[in-house]
């Protein structure tokens, strides 16, 4: 129940004070591609929480980081999870209904130039429909440059980065998670036994809402004795999971184990201090180890009877050999008597 509390209270503090960023690594894509491809944006990303039928007015600043003058042109698209890493997906044709799709709320935006080394500021509306669905949507300011003139070789600087868009609409707004599966694996294989550690922890989450959650909290694993020996935090990075999409998370222990032991996932979300749990067990049984040990002590122990045989035969054969001599001893004793 304590730990439960924790979560809810870390839940509620966590929605008030930070911000529904997208998965890092679509963070990651925007920033990493920003520099990469000779044109950095800030905001990477912009997160807006918006009424039906509202307007906003949002600003982004692109700096050229070539060494050439660049003519950008901006479009937007929606965009999706594309598998359980959480790398996105963009929508370049997508054909999303205009209450649904961020693709239609953006205004468009004129071509501009910079020069080498240039920053400028660019103004874009976001207008919401009136009928726009409660809930997440999401889309991408794709900014793309080229040069003014290409040289008679055809072979000119060009640029590509975009500042993902997260809008929260208003309205009957349903965060809700669950656990798609949470089990051990070793190597990729789905297992319950291991002869050593590491154990990988593979938790998925599900998000059956429509608006993207950040579920965090630990795995607690206990031997069997009910002793903690792990408690392994889950979703450090607060990675959010996008509405009707699974989002895996990786964890590892490589600690000395042996035996049975039992794994429990605890994790919260949503504006509501919402807790899910789940658990699974496993065993760490180094037998190939054991197999070793049982053949070394079997060998030991055969080395040893036959020893112990040879002994008691030696023993045996002394034995024997002195009541020979006594007996020899005896009858000449009685001869000298007579």
């Amino acid at each position: 129940m304590a730990k439960c509390s924790f979560l809810k209270a870390a839940g509620l503090v966590g929605a008030a004070i930070g911000s529904l960023s997208l998965l890092l690594t679509t963070a990651a894509f925007a920033q990493a591609g920003s520099a990469a491809q000779g044109i950095q944006l800030s905001p990477s990303i912009i997160e807006l929480n918006a009424q039906p039928g509202g307007t906003y007015v949002l600003t982004v600043e692109a700096t050229n980081v070539t060494a050439g003058d660049l003519n950008y042109k901006i479009s937007t698209d929606d965009f999706t999870a594309k598998d359980e890493t959480g790398a996105p997906s963009i929508l370049q044709t997508s054909s999303l209904p205009p209450q649904v799709s961020v693709r239609t709320w953006v205004s468009s935006v004129p071509a501009f130039n910079l020069l080498s080394h240039q920053s400028g500021k660019v103004t874009f509306r976001v207008t919401v429909p009136t009928n726009a669905e409660p809930g997440g949507h999401y889309g991408v300011l794709d900014f793309s440059g080229t040069e003014p003139k290409v040289n008679g070789t055809g072979v000119g600087l060009s640029a590509s980065a975009g500042t993902l868009l997260l809008v929260k609409v208003a309205g009957d707004i349903q965060e809700k998670a669950e656990f798609a599966s949470f089990y051990t694996a070793s190597s990729s294989k789905v297992t319950n036994f291991f002869e050593t550690a590491p154990v990988n922890f593979v938790t998925r989450i599900q998000n059956t809402g429509n608006i993207h959650v950040k579920p965090f909290g630990f795995i607690e694993v206990k031997n069997m004795f009910g002793s903690t020996v792990a408690t392994l935090p889950v979703n450090v990075t607060k990675s959010n999971v996008l509405p009707n999409s699974i989002r895996r998370f990786d964890n590892s222990f490589a600690g000395n184990m042996f035996g049975p032991y039992t794994a429990t996932v605890t994790l919260g979300y949503g504006t509501q201090g919402e807790v899910i749990m789940a658990s699974t067990t496993f065993w760490v049984i180094p037998y190939r180890l054991i197999g070793t040990i049982l053949l070394v002590l079997a060998f030991v122990l055969f080395i040893l009877r036959r020893l112990l045989k040879a002994y008691n035969k030696r023993v045996i054969k002394k034995f024997q050999n002195i009541q020979k001599q006594n007996t020899q001893q005896k009858n000449e004793s009685k001869k000298t008597k007579r």
